[in-house]
């Protein structure tokens, strides 16, 4: 699986070094392990590593364009996109929430296992987060119409969505559902992965 993992890598155009690649996939064993017995994601082997490390890190040449120091991975379930992504920006802190308490323990023993020391985890649901963040991310969190201003309250005032979609057209609907007009969605390609698949930026100056 690890030259599987240099693969991907290469096609997104990311730089690494043996650590990183040894984290992802210590990651991905760990989570193969308790995914037979939690049933986190259904997803196993190539397709787990395609439909979730990849396309989490699919949107890192992005997100190193963007500024900020901190970010809130909100829904994280099982630590995506979160994790991957704190192991290419060890400078940054990563904070993981997720409401489950099961999920957590996994996210928390991980974090032990692999020195995560740039992460968090908080077992909390969004509406009781107290602190701001310059950004904040995820990939599939409830009705982004219904609750994209709860989900701005934790953002910074000159911070900014970064969210994982799919196809755009559905992309741009749901911000006009949302009274949403500036924005920028940005193409991504997911190694291994023929479907469409879209990073949405959005300032929060933008939201409200």
């Amino acid at each position: 699986m690890r030259e599987f993992f240099i693969k991907g890598l290469n096609l997104i155009g990311i730089a690494y070094n043996d650590a990183q690649v040894d984290k992802l996939v210590a990651f991905y064993e760990e989570l193969s392990i308790w995914n037979k017995k939690t049933g986190f994601i259904k997803a196993e082997k190539e397709s787990l590593v395609i439909k979730h490390f990849f396309d989490s890190l699919a949107g890192a040449p992005l997100l190193s364009k963007m500024n900020f120091n901190t970010i809130a991975d909100i829904g994280t379930g099982a630590g995506f996109p979160g994790i991957p992504l704190s192991i290419f920006f060890p400078n940054k802190m990563f904070t993981l929430i997720e409401r489950s308490g099961k999920k957590t323990a996994f996210l928390n023993n991980c974090k032990l296992l692999f020195s995560l020391d740039n992460i968090q985890i908080e077992e909390s649901e969004l509406e009781n987060i107290k602190d701001l963040y310059d950004a904040v991310t995820f990939r599939a969190f409830r009705d982004f119409v219904e609750y994209h201003k709860e989900i701005a309250r934790i953002v910074n005032p000159k911070g900014f969505l970064f969210s994982y979609k799919g196809k755009k057209a559905e992309i741009e609907a749901e911000m006009q559902e949302a009274g949403i007009k500036l924005f920028k969605i940005e193409k991504i390609a997911v190694p291994f992965l023929d479907e469409e698949r879209h990073i949405v930026i959005t300032e929060k100056e933008n939201i409200y």
